[in-house]
């Protein structure tokens, strides 16, 4: 994840000079927020842009990385049971998951783990693969 002050910039450098694909463009205005996510094979690059913020010529900075992983509660109490600080687990922003926050062991990046609600949907059904 990725916290730039111009989002158009960003489009040019990611897309444009380094030819990522764009998949998605979206403004949230009642979180306060415009995304862009761009793919590059199974890695995605999400750039945030604060709206309350303005267009600015600041650099881009690194805001924090993001894991997916199959099975949530697994990894959330495999890494609590290695002694990693992590969060509890809460619904994640995108629908039918569920996210915990890795607080320690992380070189200071701010880290988050994301995967599937079981109670929702099926692993296929979240990644679109079903």
């Amino acid at each position: 994840m990725i916290r730039s002050p111009n989002p158009e910039r960003a489009v040019a450098l990611y897309a444009g000079r380094l030819g990522l694909s764009l998949r998605l463009d979206r403004t949230e205005p009642e979180w306060g927020v415009r995304l862009l996510f761009f793919r590059c094979g199974d890695l995605i690059i999400e750039v945030a842009h604060d709206l309350k913020g303005g267009i600015g010529d600041g650099p881009d900075r690194l805001w924090g990385l993001s894991w997916r992983v199959p099975d949530i509660a697994m990894a959330h109490a495999r890494l609590r049971a290695a002694r990693v600080d992590v969060s509890d687990l809460r619904v994640g922003r995108r629908p039918h998951t569920r996210v915990f926050t890795a607080r320690s062991h992380t070189a200071g990046a701010p880290t988050l783990m994301i995967g599937p609600d079981p109670q929702s949907r099926t692993l296929a059904e979240v990644s679109g693969s079903a």
